[in-house]
């Protein structure tokens, strides 16, 4: 075998135990956070059976300077060990060892992500009384496969210094995902080969794969000057274009290969009401969430449907929120004027047209599936970047382990070379930006306006302007809700009924959906990821957090505001979501439950 094979051997293996690791910590972080932690079935430190405990443990301890983390498996009669730095109020371990487990009278066994994913699908099961879980178990392993295929690829350690090239880079580079989801790399559906072609983790881009369709059966809306059929004509490759009666419309490659196997498309196809044209144009590069497709010379991302169960949801643009999109979008135009007086930086990507197409079968169901199908959503691009200004997903630099800690510390250390600071100041000061151009608007839209954003890691791009944040975006529309208790939008008149079941959140869904998307898998992620340069820096991060909170109430709250911020200021755990427990009781992510999350708002600022 050549040195080089043999290197990439090497490089496959390690890729293969970085996976199976990562795997472990996310379904240690998802237990503890959503079971044993709101049960008090876990313990750090020294409690019982010191005596007993595996050499390898004691290794691990004595050479990381940890603690030891003990979780007990009630329903199974087990106890888990594992290393870890030091307790964490929200979860966030950085664990140190692999974990063990025992059963009375046996000795410890060093567990894998296999042993250990199949120990707490059984625990669950027990706890709730029904079957294992086998398909979440696929879940798991689909999604240890797939990181590993990510990880055997080298990625740049830096950001490039072009800012739509960087932008790019961000938005394929979460090698990891989500660091409290039990499977957050999982794609049921693609193939090793799709897996290579049309991940963004490993830097894919492709054409997109081109029908033409009979006007009568097109079906769209467009809040623009331009139809969305226009938009979409003037990029389409010249090869694409057909007469006058046809209209063209583009799908994701693989979407195409799934349409062709249903039966109102192929008979479409035979009686000419539809063209298949293939492949064509200008390569397009996906985007973190996979199936919205990004090219730096259209103004527009395009939001296709992929039937692929990514994590938690088929990944297709359901008829309602092709019309959702579009009425959150009239409705925003009417606030967000009023928003970007107050907050000048707040930017949000509009999604103003969709096209789909309708054959008009006579099975309901089926011709749902069509339109579903070849839905797209045209959403506003990053046209207009101020001298100097770089956007990065958000989800790069906070929710990507290693790779996005050394990307972060590349950007605070330019922030701290610029400014004479103290890299932990530094940190502070990049922190303190990034919370105000993001909590401020996100809190004046729902307690002002009640309209419930999404701000999560995968939604937030922070533009970065000589090391410090300057202004966010935020997007999708498909999160995006209104609170039932607080008017009626006039825009929604002429909406169909499904689609306004969709978009509606009562008021303490909408608090919910904020509270952790903003606070739970943003800013504490944030925190975990920043707090890691210094001993002393969270505290000091949870202390400007505290800050801000205040500054809102006294700047622009009301008395919705103060009941939520003080409750959170007096120590009110905040709602996590419970990606663990919804999926193993296969719950629709809308009716996704919520866990009690203990934070130190309260104390933050105490030595």
């Amino acid at each position: 075998m050549s040195q080089r094979a043999l290197q990439s051997v090497y490089r496959i293996l390690s890729a293969e135990d970085q996976a199976g690791r990562r795997c472990m910590e996310n379904l240690l972080n998802c237990y503890c956070r959503e079971v044993a932690g709101p049960s008090g079935q876990i313990g750090i430190g020294p409690l019982f059976g010191q005596s007993d405990w595996p050499l390898a443990l004691r290794a691990a301890l004595h050479r990381t300077g940890g603690q030891v983390m003990h979780v007990l498996l009630s329903s199974i009669g087990s106890r888990l060990l594992v290393v870890v730095d030091a307790p964490s109020p929200t979860g966030n371990y950085r664990y140190r060892s692999q974990p063990y487990y025992k059963l009375p009278g046996r000795p410890w066994t060093l567990l894998d992500w296999t042993m250990l994913s199949s120990l707490l699908l059984r625990e669950m099961a027990l706890r709730h009384a029904l079957p294992f879980n086998a398909e979440l178990m696929e879940q798991i392993r689909d999604s240890v496969a797939v990181t590993a295929t990510i990880l055997a690829k080298s990625q740049p350690e830096a950001f490039s210094a072009e800012p739509l090239a960087a932008y790019l880079e961000s938005e394929q580079s979460l090698t990891f995902g989500h660091a409290f989801h039990p499977a957050p790399k999982s794609r049921q559906g693609f193939s090793p080969e799709d897996l290579q072609r049309y991940s963004p983790e490993l830097g894919t881009s492709f054409p997109l794969y081109y029908f033409a369709v009979r006007r009568e059966h097109l079906v769209q809306e467009s809040l623009l000057s331009e139809s969305a059929e226009e938009l979409i004509r003037l990029r389409a490759p010249a090869e694409s274009r057909t007469d006058d009666d046809f209209a063209v419309v583009p799908v994701h490659p693989w979407q195409a290969r799934y349409l062709f196997d249903h039966p109102l498309v192929r008979a479409a196809l035979r009686e000419d009401r539809l063209r298949d044209l293939g492949i064509g144009g200008p390569a397009y590069f996906p985007t973190s969430s996979i199936r919205t497709l990004f090219h730096p010379e259209n103004p527009y991302f395009y939001k296709l449907s992929l039937n692929v169960r990514i994590t938690n949801c088929v990944r297709k643009n359901a008829h309602y929120e092709l019309e959702g999109a579009l009425a959150v979008t009239r409705i925003m135009r009417q606030y967000l004027p009023a928003i970007r007086g107050l907050f000048p930086e707040f930017r949000v990507l509009e999604e103003p047209a969709f096209l789909s197409l309708d054959l008009h079968g006579s099975d309901r169901q089926e011709n749902r599936a069509v339109t579903e199908g070849f839905g797209l959503i045209l959403r506003e691009g990053l046209d207009r970047l101020a001298e100097g200004e770089t956007p990065l997903l958000a989800g790069a630099l906070f929710g990507n382990r290693s790779l996005g800690r050394v990307r972060l510390m590349a950007t605070v250390n330019r922030l701290a070379e610029r400014e004479g600071l103290s890299l932990a100041a530094a940190a502070e000061s990049w922190f303190d930006a990034y919370v105000e151009h993001l909590l401020y608007p996100v809190f004046h839209c729902f307690f002002s306006f009640g309209l419930v954003f999404e701000p999560h890691l995968q939604n937030v791009l922070a533009g970065i302007r000589g090391g410090r944040p300057c202004r966010v975006w935020l997007r999708d529309f498909e999160g995006v809700k209104l609170v039932r208790e607080r008017r009626v939008f006039q825009e929604l008149e002429g909406v169909s009924e499904r689609a306004r079941q969709a978009l509606f959140y009562s008021e303490e869904q909408g608090w919910n959906r904020i509270a952790y998307c903003l606070f739970v898998n943003n800013f504490c992620e944030a925190i975990a990821q920043l707090g890691e340069m210094e001993s002393r820096l969270e505290n000091r991060l949870w202390t400007v957090l505290r800050h801000h909170l205040r500054e809102y109430q006294w700047r622009y709250g009301d008395f919705r505001s103060a009941e939520r911020i003080n409750a959170l200021l007096a120590g009110q755990p905040l709602p996590a979501k419970a990606n663990f427990i919804n999926r193993f009781l296969k719950r629709p992510d809308r009716d996704a439950g919520y866990v009690p999350l203990p934070h130190p708002l309260a104390q933050a600022g105490e030595p």
